[in-house]
């Protein structure tokens, strides 16, 4: 099966390959918002030595899913929100201690498999459509989707960084299968096949301008969710360490993140734990203090201090200069007049020109800028996560977070169906 896109932003950037460097990373976090729809139960105190692979803390409604440290070291700092939910866990890297698992069962069946990766954390790299959440330990999707292509700009190419762990990737993926009675489809770009293609293993190519390479876009013209139709994603490096977990028992940890953008003099490759801390990954590539950093892309990037656990990119941007001390006395008093944190939509022609989605764009955001949860889902937001939205973000004059804006209405739409 094969895609090609018209619709979408057209860059001059292509993925990232070359030599992969190994920066040191003094500081890894875990980060609850990471996981929406998760209460979590605390297993670590400040303090405590842990190895890579301990469990941090659990779902307090499905204990069976864990989450564990990407690193050992020791536990300094547990950063707790409003009503004590919990926002971090940073961790200070000591040593190479890791905690083994008994893969051997794993290969016999289904429940030994689930059981493998909800002890080792390795769930928690599944997502759901709709909804976004972990899923259930003893859900079954319609199908399985592994992205293995990205059309973010300055992205890693996943061909390239699959190349060494190409036998690691397809023990993941033959994995997937006893987790559905559906296919697994292994998205990626239009190249040789990843993976041989079976009966319930299923190669689709795609191609074009961003957002070509993002999971809903793969999901909507393949197999698109519902309330009746659950599928779930995964990431191509979460696959390979699936694969990793099988042959050795041990968790692999750590991603291949790219690192560049307008900040720096030169884009690279990095190897570096799950959670590491943005300005670790960027120490000596320039000066920090004259820059922003993001996790993620440019078009959907957060000005977070930790790595978010499914980007694979740390963008960094200029710091915006500080605005002229000269400025008027009105100017000075429109600027303390509060300003709504979102505006108002504008339809523009733009939005169509790059959703490559079949839907709407210009009434679901408007939708979702009112809180209109009943027309959002009519008009098909239950197929969206927040990066599907980010361009659109990118594009309106209106400032809007769209993101964000899904996300609240998922997080009703979700409690609803759970009520």
């Amino acid at each position: 099966m094969r895609f090609t896109f018209r619709k979408g932003l057209k860059t001059n950037t292509e993925c990232l390959r070359g030599p992969v460097g190994e920066p040191s990373v003094q500081t890894v976090a875990f980060l609850g918002a990471d996981y929406p729809g998760v209460v979590f139960d605390l297993k670590v105190a400040e303090g405590d030595p842990i190895v890579a692979g301990q469990i941090l803390c659990v779902d307090r409604r499905r204990t069976e899913v864990a989450f564990v440290a990407s690193a050992a070291g020791r536990v300094r700092r547990i950063r707790l929100g409003a009503r004590r939910r919990l926002e971090s866990i940073e961790i200070a890297c000591e040593g190479e201690a890791y905690r083994s698992f008994d893969a051997g069962p794993a290969a016999q069946g289904s429940d030994s498999l689930r059981e493998l990766l909800l002890q080792s954390g390795a769930w928690a790299g599944f997502r759901t459509r709709p909804f976004g959440h972990v899923p259930d330990p003893s859900g079954r999707p319609h199908a399985i989707f592994v992205t293995a292509t990205d059309t973010n700009p300055l992205a890693p190419d996943p061909v390239a960084v699959l190349a060494p762990q190409r036998e690691l990737f397809q023990r993941g993926a033959e994995a997937l299968l006893h987790l559905t009675d559906g296919p697994v489809y292994i998205c990626q770009p239009d190249s040789a096949p990843l993976v041989p293609a079976q009966d319930r293993m299923r190669v689709v190519t795609f191609s074009g301008p961003h957002p070509s390479g993002l999971p809903g876009t793969h999901i909507h013209h393949v197999i698109p969710a519902s309330r009746q139709r659950s599928v779930w994603q995964i990431g191509y490096q979460d696959v390979a360490a699936i694969g990793h977990l099988l042959n050795t028992g041990r968790i692999m940890a750590r991603r291949v993140l790219s690192v560049g953008g307008a900040g720096l003099a030169d884009s690279a490759l990095v190897c570096a734990p799950l959670g590491a801390k943005l300005s670790d990954l960027v120490h000596g590539r320039g000066n920090a203090d004259a820059a922003q950093l993001l996790s993620g892309s440019i078009l959907s990037g957060q000005r977070v201090e930790y790595l978010r656990r499914h980007d694979l990119q740390v963008t960094v941007t200029r710091r915006d200069p500080p605005e002229s001390l000269a400025r008027t006395f009105w100017q000075r008093q429109l600027d303390r007049i509060r300003t709504p944190q979102t505006g108002a939509t504008l339809p523009l022609e733009g939005f169509e020109r790059v959703f490559p989605l079949d839907l709407l764009p210009v009434p679901i955001l408007r939708a979702l800028a009112v809180g209109d949860v009943e027309t959002a889902e009519r008009l098909g937001c239950l197929e969206l996560l927040e990066d599907d939205l980010a361009l659109l973000s990118h594009l309106c004059p209106s400032g809007s977070d769209y993101g964000m804006l899904l996300r609240r209405t998922l997080d009703i739409l979700a409690q609803e169906q759970a009520a």
